[in-house]
């Protein structure tokens, strides 16, 4: 039988290791423990450490739930703000044109 990580790519696996890095510092950082956290989110312990290690069966809304709890969510509505509209086909906004001729 196939495992998991077999289905999921490098690339994903390593941003899940680099987001639960940066969850653990944002943590540690308001000097909670992960006792603190569970008791904040209601989320179990070893499963606040598996996020914290990258685990990738740990659901999308344990991540949201526990970065609303770190006051960090605001962070992810910018990857989702203008879901119609392709990476790609973004423009930014024109330089201001100089008017001293």
């Amino acid at each position: 039988m196939r495992q998991k990580s077999d289905f999921i790519s490098t690339a994903v696996l390593d941003t899940l290791a680099s987001l639960g890095a940066r969850i653990r510092r944002a943590r540690r950082a308001r000097k909670l423990s992960l006792s603190d956290l569970e008791q904040m989110t209601r989320i179990h312990r070893s499963t606040l450490g598996r996020l914290e290690l990258g685990d990738a069966g740990v659901s999308i809304g344990v991540f949201l739930t526990v970065l609303e709890s770190l006051q960090e969510l605001s962070d992810i509505a910018l990857l989702v703000s203008h879901p119609e509209t392709p990476r790609h086909l973004r423009v930014a906004a024109p330089p201001e044109l100089d008017q001293d001729f």
